[in-house]
């Protein structure tokens, strides 16, 4: 009976020490499980002006994200000359329209050396593609007055980048990234000074965005 008793006691024992690695291992698992970015919102500086965009994040893999980016800023000539007048009022000399854009970057951002560089900082590299609307109106109208005669073309092409991300906490980080947009506009360009189209609404962009794990 006593050693009944005793074999009940060791293999509960064994039970408990058990149950309780595995309880440990999942605890350092979890709290090891690495956070990713899920969506975010920030600024963006290009040839043509500033804006405004939003991200949202998809795990492809431990070190890659589908990316959906959509951003909307304005698109100027760069012939385009501002003069004031005595009462310090800008004019733009020639300017026939008013030009927006809004392209949504689909594609892949990519960390690079995941496992070589520890730290909170991480390059990372972005492809994809950027189908875009284009928005314009006349701007020998007030800006409000403008929007009911505002006309759209589309305008698609490829974009690459590089960035840094810097997790800043368990549910933030920071990016930067610079990326060259090539984004001829489908059909005729768009005038934004007299006689004079733009044909490709992309080039060189800064962004500056705030992210929110996962």
């Amino acid at each position: 009976m006593k050693k009944m008793n005793f074999s009940l006691l060791l293999v509960f024992i064994i039970s408990f020490s058990f149950s309780n690695l595995s309880y440990s291992q999942i605890k350092d698992n979890f709290q090891k499980k690495e956070t990713r970015n899920n969506w975010g919102f920030g600024f963006v500086y290009s040839e043509n002006g500033f804006g405004l965009s939003s991200s949202l994040y998809a795990p492809v893999n431990r070190n890659t994200d589908f990316y959906l980016n959509l951003h909307i800023s304005g698109v100027s000539d760069s012939r385009e000359i501002t003069r004031y007048d005595i009462y310090g009022n800008s004019v733009v000399v020639g300017k026939v329209n008013r030009v927006y854009m809004m392209p949504l970057s689909i594609g892949l951002i990519r960390e690079l050396f995941k496992d070589e560089i520890e730290g909170s900082f991480k390059p990372s590299v972005s492809l994809g593609v950027a189908p875009a609307l284009v928005m314009f109106n006349p701007y020998d109208r007030s800006f409000f007055n403008a929007l009911a005669y505002t006309k759209t073309k589309f305008a698609v092409g490829p974009y690459a980048g590089i960035g840094i991300n810097y997790r800043q906490s368990k549910s933030t980080s920071l990016s930067v990234n610079l990326s060259y947009y090539y984004l001829p506009i489908l059909g005729s360009g768009v005038e934004s000074i007299k006689n004079s189209e733009i044909k490709n609404v992309g080039g060189l962009q800064l962004s500056f965005g705030l992210n929110f794990l996962k």
